[in-house]
């Protein structure tokens, strides 16, 4: 009798050793890998609620971007603007993307179930309705960009750097996700221009010159007598055997680091990489956010970093100038950019504004969270007057509008097949910034050819 309940306890043990992993274990998923829940993968995304009509998504003035409707007794989403918002909307049902996916379960949450279905007995559709959500996004100035960026592989971010607020977000190609169904094979496949993919959040491309940002950044803090340092560019040099040119090997002459970035000096920045090394190089990517989660509500790729102290010379200097391994995301550059308007504060990036019931309650609004401190405030002052200098005289001068004073930075990144990628990063008005815009364009050649689509944004948005 004594050994059956030394058993008996021995399997109680065991059990509620069990019954309490299993608990560690889900509790574990819901803090650590929430993400799991709203991966596009999971199949009970693909689950509809047909007793739930999905909440509305609006953009920032209440313009319905998305919505439930019943027709002939089915349920069907309908988009309203749908190339224009397909990456950041995402498409339903093959799976689900975007904020179909992010936000599947708030749009299906009923906000008081037991009075919604109450109520919805008496409503004409008999189904009570999800929480709605609000975006940060404005659709005419969505519409207007999208139709600027035309045909043209790449991606436009518009920011506020004070608060990260996303005040347009476009990537092309792009695709229609009413037809998702239909069109569904044909877009999985296409490898060659990859329309499903979000390239202002999950495109990772070389920076080019726009890099050279932190690198004056860096410099200018870890150097009490930058402003003394001076070099003559030839128009190339080498680097440890490694031939570092200036775009179309221009001759620079005798530069320091103000006319250097504004010209885009090759080889007085890689003189500096040089002269900092790799770990002044590797803390300021940190503080930048390279390799770390943006934690942005949209499916995103981190940043690559890839200096150690391992690394070669050559692949110091390389990265100083914005080649070698790095690769950034639109969306990233775009913060990067906004943090040396904000006074070197890096806000984290925001696309929902707010979350209310099917009755219009308030429920969640975002409010802005500081990220990193990239620069200090003075810092952030020095690389703002160096980036007006791109714009007023430099490789940036074709940004120039009269009436706004623009701090720019040009960027031209190398391939390893193809024309060269086009960067143009910028924030408006430098003495008061109220947006930063961030224009990639895949194999479009010199960062030049980004400039205009900026420009024309900058004084659409200020004008």
């Amino acid at each position: 009798m004594i050994k059956m309940k030394k058993n008996m306890k021995r399997v109680f043990f065991f059990y509620s050793l069990l019954f309490i992993l299993i608990i560690a274990h889900l509790l574990y998923l819901i803090i650590f890998e929430k993400e799991t829940s709203i991966n596009s993968y999971n199949p009970r995304l693909n689950m509809i609620d047909n007793s739930i009509k999905r909440g509305i998504i609006f953009d920032t003035n209440g313009t319905t971007l998305a919505e439930t409707v019943t027709s002939g007794g089915s349920i069907k989403r309908e988009y309203y603007y749908p190339e224009e918002f397909c990456h950041i909307i995402g498409y339903m049902p093959k799976g689900k993307s975007g904020l179909e996916a992010k936000s599947n379960f708030t749009l299906q949450e009923l906000d008081n179930e037991l009075l919604q279905r109450a109520n919805a007995i008496f409503s004409e559709e008999n189904i009570p309705r999800g929480n709605n959500i609000f975006i940060t996004i404005d659709s005419n100035l969505q519409h207007y960009i999208y139709e600027k960026l035309g045909r043209s592989k790449g991606a436009v971010v518009v920011m506020e750097p004070k608060t990260g607020k996303i005040l347009s977000m476009v990537s092309y190609p792009s695709f229609n996700p009413i037809e998702i169904e239909r069109d569904w094979d044909k877009l999985k496949d296409d490898d060659k221009n990859s329309p499903l993919l979000n390239r202002a959040t999950q495109g990772l491309y070389p920076p080019g010159s726009t890099f050279k940002i932190l690198t004056a950044g860096a410099e200018i803090e870890t150097n009490p007598n930058y402003s003394d340092f001076s070099y003559t560019c030839k128009g190339e040099d080498f680097f440890d055997r490694k031939k570092i040119r200036c775009f179309n090997s221009t001759v620079h002459g005798k530069v320091d680091i103000y006319s250097a970035l504004e010209h885009s000096c090759n080889t007085f920045f890689a003189t500096i990489g040089q002269k900092i090394g790799s770990n002044i190089l590797s803390l300021y990517a940190q503080k930048a956010m390279f390799n770390t989660p943006l934690e942005f509500t949209l499916e995103y790729n981190k940043s690559s970093f890839t200096l150690s102290n391992d690394s070669k010379p050559t692949e110091v200097v390389e990265t100083a100038i914005g080649q070698g391994k790095t690769l950034v995301s639109p969306l990233h550059m775009a913060m990067i950019t906004s943090a040396v308007a904000n006074k070197g504060i890096m806000m984290k990036p925001y696309i929902i504004d707010r979350i209310e019931s099917y009755s219009r309650e308030p429920l969640k609004t975002t409010v802005p969270t500081e990220m990193s401190v990239l620069f200090s405030e003075q810092t952030s002052i020095k690389l703002t007057e160096m980036m007006k200098k791109v714009v007023d005289s430099g490789t940036g001068a074709e940004a120039k509008i009269k009436g706004i004073t623009i701090a720019g930075k040009t960027g031209t990144a190398e391939t390893p097949s193809g024309a060269d990628h086009a960067w143009f990063t910028a924030f408006a008005p430098a003495e008061d910034p109220k947006i930063a815009v961030t224009v990639l364009l895949e194999n479009a050649g010199n960062g030049s050819e980004a400039i205009p689509i900026t420009r024309d944004i900058i004084e659409y948005i200020l004008k």
